[in-house]
This record gives C-alpha cells, structure tokens and sequence, in this order.
C-alpha cells in the first residue's frame, strides 16, 4: 500500500471532481474503426444535457479524430475512454466554464477470461442510468464494500431478488429458448445491449433470480469486450459452447469495428 499524498492548493478545481458533472464512453478503435460510435456520441450528449449542458454536434468529429489519433499511437486494437466534464471552475454551484475532454488509451490485450459470477445486492436505491455517469460507477465503488465474493468470482448485481448486471456489464441469459436481457432502474442501456435487442436477437424485460434456474448460458456485453461467455452463476455450471452463444458472435464479428 503506498502511503504518500499529493497535496495541492488551489483556486480552481474540475467540476468533475468537484460535483461529479462528469459522463464518460469507452469504446475499442480497431484498425481506425469505432463500432457503434454514433450511439456512444448520442449517449454522451444526454448524459452531459442532464446537468443542462450542451454538447453540440459541430464537436462531434473533432473529438472522433482525436479519439482516432490517439489510439493509432497505441497500435490496431486499443482501447478509448472519452470522458467529458463541466470543465474548471471555482467554488460553486452554480460556477459555469468551458466544458472539457479527456482522452485516456490503453492498448487491448486479448486474453480468455474464466467468467464465474456470484449474486450480490447492491445497498442502495436504483436510479435511472440514461448515460455512463461518473458518479454512478462512484455508487459502484461504494457498493463493493459490501460484498463479499468467493475467490475467482464477479459481481452478478440484483436488487431485491431482481437481476441487474455485471460490475462494468449488461448481463443477457439464454432462457427457454431465447435472449433476455434485464431492464428498468439501476440499469444501463448498454450500446452492445440495444445493438442485439434492435437486432431482434434479444428481448429486454425485468429478470427475477429465479430465471438462473432455468438459464441454459450467459454472457456479459459491453464495448470494451464486445461479449464475454459466462462459465457459472452461484455455482452453477452454464453451457459455454451453447448454439445461441454462436449466433451472437457470429453476427458481431460480421462488423466493422469487432474483434472478438
């Protein structure tokens, strides 16, 4: 554990940090492409017009160059997160200033991953996630401290015997024959998500626990991963190599901007 502190004194301070005015996408470019970037670039746009500020779309590819820019310096496959904040400002409220972008790359490593999940329920009151807001995923954090996971399990959030997601992703269960994906309160409308139900490949409803007992196979989505196939939920084995798991990537991979 590193002890030191980085103090600083100021007189301005980005609002981000100060009040959380902060909304964020991450997203992969992958030979110069952007899957699905004009939903990342909408959703940015609510989140931000949530705290009543604009986003104009005379931004729109400026910000898709840098982002572009950017992670060629990282090589083929990288990995984007474009965050927007209320820009610096001082004390208050009510403070107004330049809005502000950061753009942060990480190069994607392409590693399989053991998925297990372990249901957990999250401590606090849902509400709604129109974007990827920075406070919300703060709530995140917070909520982990009341979990306590088995060794090589992830995080399956439910609420009230009600499922949710995963920690950073929307879940889907094969269920009797077909997609379901859960929805309401305390649940993004994750890009990948809203891809396979505008596809007619999944059905979004509210999802009870008691549908694991039925669940054939799992996967969690997001755009960072596209699609990740879940191997366990409360011990219980999935099908890993499920026909309906196929159908997905199959049609994912077909994409300008996938890579699985």
């Amino acid at each position: 554990m590193n002890d030191a502190l980085d103090i600083q004194i100021v007189q301005h301070l980005n609002r981000g940090l100060s009040y959380a005015e902060s909304c964020f996408e991450t997203f992969r470019v992958i030979d110069g492409a952007i899957f699905l970037w004009d939903k990342h670039w909408q959703r940015l746009q609510h989140g931000f017009a949530s705290f009543g500020l604009c986003l104009a779309d005379k931004h729109q590819e400026n910000i898709k160059q840098n982002c572009l820019h950017a992670a060629k310096k990282e090589g083929s496959d990288c990995l984007v997160r474009l965050t927007l904040t209320g820009g610096e400002a001082a004390w208050g409220l009510m403070q107004q200033a330049t809005p502000q972008i950061f753009i942060q790359t990480l190069p994607f490593l392409t590693q399989q991953q053991t998925i297990h999940l372990q249901s957990v329920e999250y401590p606090f009151a849902l509400l709604p996630k129109p974007a990827k807001f920075t406070a919300d995923y703060a709530l995140m954090l917070r909520a982990k401290q009341h979990w306590t996971l088995q060794d090589g399990k992830s995080p399956l959030i439910c609420k009230n015997n009600v499922l949710l997601s995963g920690l950073v992703a929307n879940i889907a269960l094969f269920n009797q024959g077909k997609w379901l994906t859960p929805q309401g309160d305390g649940i993004l409308a994750g890009n990948i998500r809203n891809y396979f139900i505008q596809q007619g490949l999944m059905t979004p409803q509210s999802c009870s626990a008691q549908l694991l007992a039925q669940t054939e196979a799992a996967v969690l989505l997001n755009s960072g991963s596209f699609l990740q196939v879940v191997q366990s939920i409360d011990n219980q084995p999935l099908q890993t190599q499920h026909p309906a798991i196929a159908d997905l990537q199959q049609n994912l991979q077909a994409q300008q901007g996938v890579r699985l």
